[in-house]
């Protein structure tokens, strides 16, 4: 089924030498991943992971008629980040961006590459300066308050929360709403039916996404029930933050100096002339959506790992309560090299380029699964424990490893904002209640658009009597 090439040779080895495996007409190597296949594409890590130990850490595999680089080095990550210049080509989504630029004429950063992209990526980067993201920081210490009177009361009898990722989707859609659209959507209110709708839709839209993106391309002929997933909710969201952008607008056409000091982001999109309306909405609606469900889940794995680790959560609690949030960020760089929310990182390379002793072409898709390295032993110690304390010692990491926001100027703009929301969330939250495990502590993670959890996580909550 497969073929690995061995070479004793400090000289590099051809592209067509890589190892790879049985490839079949038209599908490629597609039939591992059809549905009576090998292996299931919502488990690619695993399956990468299973193909790795037949042929080694590097590999060619044929998706959809294009060849794909894998590797499971992390060396060879910063040989990525280190050469891609400063308009690196990634994977886009071209449902979206035809859909975007058929009803909208603007695609927007995600589903885009080359000048277009840098253009609009320019516009949204003040949102990694601590300038900008201090601004909501009173904002988000009220929704987290909120928040934390919301768990308890969704408490059944028994004290257990079901299904905390639900809820965290909400009390991210509130936090991040203050930002973009600037406008809160008080999720976290009871019968709130606004905010469910906005919810499924932000699902459905990463659904949709997700399944236009791995399918052949037959929406470019008829409308898949994919693509008309993506097509209604991006409607639902689009419709919701342009009224609300509209209230925006209006406002910083009176009084501008208020709109920077209250929504500092609004007033950086505002106040650039040549932004068209269209532009100014889908670059909104991207802070939006890229604010949820990533943010959500990372919140969500956090307070499993801490229901589990009794000593940990003993200990962010008196960090959080002596005002240092060093251990609370240790906390949260744990999370995603257990659970990151990304599988793989992926880029066109610009140039021919060495990976892992082979000389790859330039205009090769190569995809490191920072998902398998940031588990491997050879980076980290125990790798499956969670140990927030390694993340203090700057030695005893490999950054190339793990990188769950990205690297370079295709970093995730929202890092800094993520990061403050879910580090104020977790203050509140062991401020005010002390976290227990409800199920077993190994728990997976399933591909939609993003990795998120694949099973429901149920945690017991206690209010915290020392408070």
């Amino acid at each position: 089924m497969y073929r690995q090439i061995r070479f004793y040779s400090n000289t590099p080895k051809t592209y067509k030498n890589i190892p790879t495996f049985k490839k079949l007409p038209i599908i490629g190597h597609g039939y591992l991943f059809r549905p009576k296949g090998e292996f299931s594409i919502e488990r690619l890590t695993e399956a990468i992971k299973t193909l790795s130990s037949r042929v080694g850490p590097i590999f060619k595999l044929n998706l959809n008629g294009e060849d794909v680089v894998i590797t499971l080095n992390a060396d060879d990550v910063k040989t990525i980040v280190k050469n891609e210049g400063q308009l690196p080509q990634r994977p886009i989504f071209p449902a979206l961006a035809h859909y975007r630029k058929k009803n909208f004429h603007c695609a927007g950063i995600v589903p885009e590459n080359g000048e277009s992209w840098l253009s609009n990526r320019q516009l949204i980067n003040p949102l990694l300066k601590s300038s900008v993201t201090l601004k909501y920081l009173n904002k988000q210490q009220e929704i987290a308050e909120d928040f934390v009177n919301y768990l308890i009361s969704e408490r059944n009898s028994n004290g257990i929360v079901d299904d905390i990722f639900s809820h965290t989707m909400k009390f991210t859609i509130e936090a991040i709403s203050m930002v973009s659209p600037g406008n809160r959507y008080h999720c976290l209110s009871k019968d709130c039916e606004h905010a469910q709708k906005i919810m499924n839709a932000s699902i459905e839209f990463m659904d949709g996404l997700y399944k236009t993106l791995i399918a052949p391309p037959i929406w470019k002929l008829v409308k898949t029930k994919a693509y008309k997933m993506l097509e209604s909710s991006h409607q639902i969201i689009y419709e919701s933050i342009e009224t609300d952008l509209k209230n925006i607008y209006n406002q910083y056409q009176k009084n501008p100096g208020v709109i920077s000091e209250n929504n500092p982001f609004m007033f950086e999109l505002l106040r650039r002339k040549h932004v068209d309306w269209n532009q100014f909405v889908m670059l909104s609606m991207e802070i939006f959506l890229g604010g949820i469900d990533s943010t959500a889940t990372t919140l969500a794995m956090l307070l499993h790992y801490l229901s589990h680790n009794t000593e940990i959560q003993d200990k962010a609690r008196a960090a959080s309560l002596a005002g240092d949030t060093m251990y609370l960020r240790a906390c949260i760089q744990e999370t995603l090299r257990l659970s990151p929310t990304a599988g793989a990182h992926a880029r066109y390379l610009v140039n021919d380029t060495i990976i892992s002793g082979y000389r790859v072409p330039k205009k090769t898709l190569v995809m490191a699964f920072l998902s398998i390295t940031s588990t491997d032993e050879k980076y980290y110690e125990n790798p499956f424990d969670f140990k927030p304390e390694r993340w203090l010692n700057k030695s005893n990491k490999n950054m190339f490893a793990s990188l769950p926001f990205g690297y370079g100027v295709r970093m995730c703009p929202g890092r800094r904002l993520a990061e403050q929301e879910i580090i104020v969330a977790i203050k509140e939250i062991l401020r005010q209640l002390i976290l227990k495990p409800m199920d077993s502590a190994n728990i997976g993670m399933i591909y939609r658009m993003n990795r998120v959890a694949d099973r429901p996580i149920r945690i017991k909550i206690d209010t915290n009597t020392n408070c």
